[in-house]
């Protein structure tokens, strides 16, 4: 039985059998699925922000924001994993399956082309999402700094390129 504020999530017939059968992500959870969507997104703003200067096409832009998504995955989950003195996997593993989300955020206008309207998109969506988590959780301070954090990525990336 799922507690209030918790999301109960089943897989398999059964609902039964692994470790993430049945899972439930509560307020214990919700410190790595903030921490790696947040990381998620910022990383891959940064670098589809510093392909953008170069003026690179959208079959790059996707090429390397799944580069950056399968690197910070594995290096989120891992790193949580191995940080957690009890070893926890249900831990590690909301971390990387939150990072994984958070990286595919801000490459999706790009599957529809490279144009200005596909930039602009990936800055709302990539904002949207960060105020969907800011609101959810009432963190009206987290969202505004991702949102200088995104500022400072992107005119940053450009700056260099």
């Amino acid at each position: 039985m799922a507690t209030p504020g918790s999301t109960v999530i089943q897989s398999g017939a059964a609902g039964g059998g692994n470790v993430l059968s049945r899972a439930r992500l509560g307020a214990a959870d919700l410190k790595e699925a903030i921490f790696g969507s947040f990381d998620g997104m910022t990383s891959t703003l940064g670098v589809v922000a510093g392909l953008l200067a170069t003026h690179a096409s959208a079959p790059k832009i996707i090429a390397a924001a799944i580069g950056i998504a399968v690197a910070a995955t594995v290096g989120m989950g891992a790193g949580q994993y191995l940080s957690d003195g009890q070893r926890n996997v249900r831990k590690a593993v909301v971390m990387a399956v939150a990072t994984l989300v958070g990286s595919v955020i801000p490459a999706v206008p790009f599957f529809f082309g490279d144009s200005r309207a596909c930039i602009a998109a990936s800055i709302v969506v990539t904002a949207l999402a960060a105020a969907v988590i800011g609101h959810y959780r009432g963190y009206l301070v987290t969202y505004s700094i991702l949102i200088v954090v995104s500022i400072v990525t992107v005119g940053l990336s450009v700056a260099v390129a």
